[in-house]
């Protein structure tokens, strides 16, 4: 009787079963993991909340039972906008212990203090639905279409459904009375924090590496325009609030310093001066340090609202549209930083064919009919005699195509090399005398400075030979405190410079070459007194 065959299925499933608790204790760990940051950023939007809710009770005049500014569910329309959908149940939870915590220990009716979180989380819930539907949160201050998005929904559409339940739950639970002057207080007051804060905190959330990569010098401009915005608020809202031509007074100090934060900083740091205006501004109107009102709006609360919502709205426009044209040039910039690269290589693409085959047949053809002439007998050796040279002149021209197609000698000789070579071809003839002052132009120069300086050498003598009857051509190199300057100058007879678009794209692509390595481009022209192009360019490590 045979012995039994050892059970490997057994021993397989076995060991399967030896696997299992391993992947199963990655999955636990990575829920557990997932689990506490939902449940520390529960905590953080929470605090956030609790805080707010304690600021809007702080910035509450006196006798009303509205905030003129409300910060609570600009915190959490931020924080619905930017996690996904099905964390909002973390923040809304969070949130209500948060709002119960700091409305009933502010000695709110538990009645009102629920009706008042049942609209900020529908308003916020609203918003946040509406924004994420319709635009990325990563795009949402880059352009108009996504700004747009934000104040339609975020800053107006929210706010104005559920001011209505708001106002209704202050009226129905005895808390204030008067229902419209009520709504339109709670509409403005979410309508600015929405506006401010919300979008603060966004803008700050999308851009985590914000102080490592951004430079001193902003950093410095940033921390001191918000510095001068709160001194001119302080200024205005609390010292000299109530004085004639106090609207006027105001404008006329924070229009510079929002104007630079949106045209030089960015949508933060305007979104955050704008921020800072209206703390200062609720601060002072709630603890009555004296009085803001517009000639065209009774109540002082509503006048306050009204006039930050009418300089909040123009500034944000102002920013996004100046990011989306930088946005826009950068792109273009880059687009034909890509295309000039892409022609370059294609270049030494072509004329390293050219040369390395094509040249190279001429050469050997060249050889062959030559000793085909010297083993020919004499009659034939004149015809022999024509196609060598003709072939010899083909294949010079060969040469002279690579060789302009791209200088493979700029990478031998070097840049100072490259262009007396250069300089040489162009004074063959002897009409046009090209000379070179190169001074102490270092040898090695990084390749794209090299090629461009080169680029522009040879555009400059193709556009005199051409174009200026000159006779006389010079190109100098100036180096000091770490910038290169090239200047071509010659004596031809030069044009007007408003119309140096007649050159066609040379001067254009000039210009886009300089750029591209960070360098600019003037010309000097005068009729009959020539022309000097002047391209210079700071060196990467020069300081």
């Amino acid at each position: 009787m045979p012995a039994p065959e050892k059970s490997t299925p057994m021993r397989s499933f076995a060991s399967s079963n030896r696997q299992v608790p391993y992947p199963l204790q990655n999955l636990t760990t990575f829920h557990s993991r997932e689990f506490a940051r939902d449940l520390w950023l529960g905590l953080v939007v929470s605090a956030g909340y609790y805080v707010g809710t304690l600021i809007g009770f702080a910035l509450t005049p006196s006798a009303r039972p509205i905030s003129t500014f409300w910060p609570p569910n600009a915190i959490l329309l931020a924080a619905l906008s930017l996690a996904p959908r099905k964390k909002w149940w973390i923040f809304i939870v969070f949130s209500f212990l948060a709002h119960m915590a700091a409305q009933v220990g502010a000695g709110i009716p538990v009645a009102t203090a629920v009706g008042w979180f049942v609209g900020n989380a529908t308003e916020s819930l609203v918003g946040a639905f509406a924004i994420t539907q319709f635009e990325d949160p990563d795009n949402l201050f880059n352009h108009v279409r996504g700004l747009l998005v934000f104040l339609a929904f975020g800053v107006v559409g929210a706010p104005l459904l559920t001011s209505f339940v708001d106002a209704a739950n202050v009226v129905v639970t005895g808390w204030g009375n008067g229902y419209w002057p009520l709504w339109t207080s709670r509409l403005l007051s979410n309508m600015l924090a929405e506006l401010t804060l919300a979008s603060t905190i966004v803008l700050v959330a999308k851009s985590p590496r914000w102080g490592r990569e951004t430079s001193p010098r902003t950093i410095l401009e940033t921390t001191a325009t918000l510095a001068g915005v709160a001194l001119v608020s302080l200024y205005g809202f609390a010292w000299r609030s109530g004085t004639p031509g106090h609207v006027r007074t105001i404008s006329f100090l924070l229009l510079p310093l929002l104007l630079f934060a949106a045209l030089r900083l960015g949508m933060a740091a305007l979104t955050s001066s704008l921020l800072i205006i209206c703390l200062i501004s609720a601060w002072a109107d709630a603890h009555g340090h004296g009085s803001f009102t517009l000639p065209f709006v009774s109540g002082t609360v509503l006048s306050l609202q009204i006039f930050l919502c009418m300089v909040s709205l123009p500034f944000m426009f102002l920013a996004v549209v100046w990011s989306q044209q930088r946005w826009t040039e950068r792109v273009l910039r880059e687009s034909r930083e890509r295309l000039i690269n892409t022609q370059e290589l294609e270049r030494r693409r072509i004329a390293r064919e050219l040369h390395d085959g094509l040249g190279q047949s001429l050469a050997l053809l060249e050889s062959e009919i030559a000793q085909l002439r010297d083993e020919s007998e004499r009659p034939v050796k004149p015809r022999l005699d024509k196609i060598v040279d003709e072939v010899s002149e083909i294949s010079r021209q060969t040469r002279e195509i690579s060789h302009g197609l791209h200088p493979a000698y700029l990478e031998h000789l070097g840049l100072v090399g490259a262009l007396k070579k250069l300089c040489r071809e162009f004074s063959q003839d002897k009409v046009l005398s090209v000379y070179l002052a190169e001074a102490n132009l270092p040898f090695e120069l990084p390749s794209e400075v090299a090629l461009a300086f080169y680029r522009i050498t040879q555009e400059a003598l193709r556009n005199v030979e051409k174009y200026s009857r000159a006779d006389r051509v010079e190109i100098r190199f100036i180096v000091e405190a770490g910038k290169i300057t090239m200047q071509i100058s010659d004596n031809g007879i030069g044009f007007p410079i408003e119309r140096r678009s007649l050159a066609g794209i040379g001067i254009a692509n000039m210009r886009e070459r300089l750029e591209l390595v960070g360098g600019t481009l003037s010309i000097a022209s005068q009729p009959m007194k020539g022309t000097r192009i002047s391209a210079s360019v700071r060196l990467p490590n020069a300081a």
